[in-house]
């Protein structure tokens, strides 16, 4: 059974020069490019006959799942709990300089405890469950070609948990920059079981085919890894 996983276009708090993050009611909207990005996405996507799309319920993945419908002809079902990871209700009224040294892969980093959460904010272990519980959901419904519209945390935790299993930790938020997050790339995984074999490279379970592959040209390209500061 193979998922995609598409992160967002470009909203309005990625584009934003003078934060990493605006308060929600304004940065949670397509900026003008991250409208562009998602007409260029849906119609690479639309040749991939798409059997299913789930988004998260924040106004970005809905305005990208909504444009990405169009030409997969498939209306969009909302999964309420595949939204970005949720910081702190002050995190986004901090100047600049202080959301970056309280960002989430800092803030978990720092602290082991798994369920460590500052303020209102979400633990690393809330995230985890968010994940687990998608990928359970993917398997019990069973419908291939499943496309999930979410944001680029969710996404990089899918990656980890799949790479580490059980041994993902607190102590490895901060590795996950090290893999970039476009918006509108696209991650592909196959959830395979399979019976009887030594080779390793029959293990069952999830496994990242692909990841973050741009679904757009490099004239419109942002996100993490070398193409723009998004988040």
């Amino acid at each position: 059974m193979r998922a995609y996983f598409l992160r967002h276009g470009e909203s309005l708090s990625n584009a934003a020069p003078h934060t990493l993050a605006l308060p929600e009611e304004e940065g949670d909207k397509l900026s003008e490019r991250g409208e562009l990005q998602a007409e260029a996405a849906a119609e690479r996507i639309g040749e991939l006959d798409i059997e299913r799309i789930v988004c998260s319920p924040l106004g970005r993945a809905r305005q990208t799942a909504a444009v990405v419908a169009k030409y997969a002809g498939r209306q969009p079902e909302i999964w309420d709990w595949i939204h970005e990871l949720r910081e702190p209700s002050d995190y986004a009224t901090l100047p600049k300089g202080e959301q970056e040294l309280r960002r989430w892969s800092n803030r978990m980093a720092n602290n082991p405890d798994p369920e460590f959460a500052e303020g209102d904010g979400e633990s690393f272990a809330d995230l985890v469950r968010r994940v687990e519980r998608t990928r359970e959901q993917l398997v019990a419904d069973d419908v291939d070609r499943t496309l999930l519209v979410g944001h680029g945390i969710f996404c990089r935790f899918m990656f980890a948990l799949t790479l580490f299993g059980d041994e993902f930790s607190p102590r490895h938020a901060a590795w996950l920059w090290r893999i970039g997050s476009l918006n509108c790339g696209l991650s592909t995984f196959d959830h395979v079981v399979t019976e009887g074999s030594n080779d390793p490279a029959d293990i069952s379970g999830w496994r990242c085919v692909t990841w973050m592959a741009p679904t757009i040209g490099p004239e419109l390209a942002t996100g993490t890894g070398g193409v723009g500061p998004g988040a």
